[in-house]
């Protein structure tokens, strides 16, 4: 066989492969259906082409020529056909259609007389007979290339005004067809006698078409049948690899090996049967993975960009740390990045900083507010980029250099309030796809609100700082409140002990003297060591530590640390204990809340009244209330007495009730205010009861002052931060 035969069997069976090939992945589109037919016509000329290197009886090549050339005497209108079903004239250019098949019939029945193929000849070395053409066949060389030429110009003409993935289709289209039709120019030049085939076989040029074509299908989805061309490409790769290892392992273990020991072919076979069952899930895996990145980059839906986007990032989340690492990470992972980063804006140091990236843009970079890049994407408001309409646009070379440095090919304003606040800067696609216009608009929408969710997750930090500082400042004003009563508390001991110590030198041969020194000086002490104690459990901050507490002695501590304020206000405090209720809770966190529900109450009261502070058991929960014959709250204000900032106080920062809530949520309990102008105000705590079986022993209670028996409990269901 010479290497004319067998270059044209080789494309020849390629060819028509490639149309089975097609047709099987879906024979219901027209589009495929067309494939099939104009790929297997082309595949059978090139066949003759094979079959007229070993035919020798000149009647039998006769025959064959008459049937080869009713074949293909329909490749034009087949090709047209293909080239308008591909960018969409099929109806528009029925009527050229029409009157092409009807020529292609007109020349397909004359082919059967010497008016098209006059005679045969021998041409050897390559061929034994070629065809003589007749009169005719000039004209179908004219209709041939006429009509095929329009169809290029058709594609050329559409390839000009697409851009991005379909302009890319297109080109392959354009130079593969292109490629394919030289072909068909030197086969027609051997027919009048010119033999370009020594230099350039014109089958081997229709096998680069089959080349071009086959490598647009599979990494640019020319007719969509990447699935059935993956798993081809899976089980080629597996094949390959099992034939590697069995070929390896018997060289090894026959020839290598087979000089120093004997091994049996069935070890051998065992051995290599070994290594492909532990290593095939691997390989296979390897190669999915390598097809997907390599060939097969699909496109994404936009639709579900925007709903994963929605759901699971712009939605929910506070935290901008957070927000800004898992939008880089979403977006590389569903449009198929190389890279894709993100900058803010640091108003403390007026730069534009990476606060998260992936792939290829992670390079540390902050950018002055007044560069070239940021003053263009503020002035313009627009996204810049290399690819599409955006490729087109003129921008100052100092902002196409900061693109190269940051590894875009397309840069989105983040924009809220006419304040541009960031941008987010992708990097090329995996695939080699330019950014059409359908992606910038679907990315814009998406910038959009990534822009909103970026600025809420900012004003939530603020809003976040803002709070535990004004926090901070309530506890400083209740601690300066406490500090204010222990001064007046300690004073009367510290007065006893100055008193005791100034008689001390006259009395200290009184052995009556010293014993009452002793335990008075000593219990005062204790009193002042006590408050103290008070005082900075209260103010020092530590983490939550869930033990048992008894509520009646904790209630009983914190109207103790407002015993001279309750006195200088004239305050009558009745206590309405009916149980001795332990809670299993944090003892600060509980007195935080105990502190600022009566303090609230004291301070209610501007001159002599009641302060009333009830524990009970009801209905399976701990009620604490705390009520006063103050002032009250004015009906308008009480839905909002509990939201952070807001006060009825002069000084008030307005956080004590808002932080008491949300401990007291966290406990999932609850709390609510009942009040009336000038009657007073009533303050409900309530939390839910453990079952009696988890009560701890006597001996792990916190409080110091707690020696009466357990009969409730309130359990906290969820740990606090």
């Amino acid at each position: 066989m010479n290497r004319f035969a067998l270059i044209a069997l080789s494309s020849s069976l390629i060819m028509f492969a490639l149309a089975v090939f097609v047709l099987m992945k879906g024979w219901k589109k027209k589009v495929h259906r067309a494939f099939f037919v104009f790929n297997a016509s082309a595949a059978f000329w090139i066949f003759n082409t094979f079959i007229l290197c070993f035919l020798r009886d000149r009647q039998l090549a006769w025959t064959w020529k008459n049937i080869c050339y009713v074949v293909v005497a329909f490749i034009p209108p087949l090709f047209a056909h293909l080239i308008f079903v591909i960018i969409g004239e099929e109806a528009k250019q029925k009527n050229i259609l029409k009157l092409s098949y009807v020529i292609s019939t007109s020349f397909s029945v004359l082919s059967l007389t010497e008016l098209f193929i006059r005679d045969i000849r021998p041409w050897l070395p390559n061929f034994n007979f070629v065809p003589v053409p007749g009169l005719l066949f000039h004209f179908f060389i004219m209709f041939f290339y006429g009509l095929v030429g329009y169809a290029h110009y058709r594609v050329w003409i559409l390839w000009r005004m697409v851009t991005g993935h379909t302009k890319t289709q297109l080109l392959y289209v354009l130079v593969g067809f292109v490629v394919g039709f030289l072909g068909t120019v030197i086969y027609f030049l051997l027919l009048y006698g010119i033999n370009l085939e020594i230099y350039i076989p014109h089958d081997l040029v229709t096998l680069l078409y089959s080349f071009i074509l086959s490598y647009a299908i599979v990494r640019h989805q020319l007719l969509d049948i990447e699935v059935v061309i993956k798993r081809t490409l899976v089980f080629a790769g597996l094949v390959g690899a099992v034939v590697v290892v069995v070929s390896m392992v018997a060289f090894v273990s026959q020839d290598l090996l087979a000089r120093f020991v004997a091994i049996p072919k069935w070890l051998s076979n065992v051995l290599a049967a070994g290594i492909i069952a532990a290593t095939y899930g691997r390989l296979r895996n390897w190669l999915v993975e390598v097809t997907d990145r390599y060939l097969f980059q699909k496109k994404y839906d936009y639709k579900e960009l925007l709903r994963k986007f929605s759901d699971e990032v712009a939605v929910g989340i506070r935290d901008l740390k957070q927000l800004v690492e898992m939008t880089v990470e979403r977006l590389t992972e569903t449009v198929k990045l190389g890279g894709c980063s993100l900058l803010l804006l640091n108003r403390d140091t007026h730069k534009y900083e990476l606060v998260a990236s992936k792939g290829s843009n992670g390079q540390q970079v902050a950018l002055e507010e007044q560069e070239p890049f940021i003053a263009f994407l503020r002035q313009t408001r627009e996204p810049i980029g290399l690819d599409g309409q955006l490729g087109k646009v003129r921008f100052p070379d100092e902002v196409g250099e900061r693109l190269k440095q940051l590894n875009a090919r397309l840069c989105l304003p983040l924009i809220v309030h006419e304040d541009l606040i960031g941008v987010l800067c992708l990097g090329k696609k995996k695939s080699d796809e330019e950014f059409t216009d359908d992606d910038v608009g679907i990315l814009m929408t998406l910038v959009s609100t990534l822009a909103i969710a970026v600025s809420n997750a900012q004003l939530f930090d603020e809003l976040s700082k803002t709070q535990a500082e004004a926090a901070q400042k309530e506890k400083l004003a209740v601690i300066g409140t406490l500090a204010a009563g222990l001064a007046h508390e300690i004073k009367n001991p510290l007065t006893a002990i100055k008193t005791f110590t100034e008689f001390l030198h006259i009395h200290f041969d009184d052995p009556e003297f010293r014993r009452k020194f002793q335990r008075i000086v000593g219990k005062e002490v204790e009193r002042i060591n006590y408050l103290v104690q008070q005082l900075l459990e209260f103010a020092k901050p530590t983490p939550a530590q869930m033990i048992p507490v008894n509520v009646v002695s904790l209630l009983d501590e914190t109207l103790e640390l407002f015993s001279n304020e309750l006195i200088q206000r004239h305050i009558h405090v009745q206590r309405r204990y009916t149980e001795s209720c332990i809670f299993i809770g944090d003892p600060r966190q509980l007195r935080h809340i105990f502190v600022n529900l009566i303090l609230n109450g004291i301070q209610a009261i501007n001159d002599s009244g009641t302060l009333t502070v009830e524990a009970t058991q009801e209905d399976g929960k701990l009620l604490v209330r705390v009520i006063d014959t103050g002032c009250g709250i004015a009906p308008e204000d009480l839905p909002q007495v509990f939201e952070p900032f807001f006060t009825t106080k002069t000084k008030g920062s307005g956080l004590g009730l808002a932080v008491v809530k949300r401990i007291v949520e966290e406990y999932k309990g609850r709390i609510s205010m009942e009040s009336q102008l000038a009657k007073g105000t009533t303050m409900t705590l309530s939390l839910p009861l453990a079952a009696l079986d988890e009560i701890p022993n006597e001996g792990q209670l916190s409080s110091s002052k707690s020696e009466q028996e357990t009969s409730c409990v309130a359990q906290r269901a969820a740990p606090l931060s």
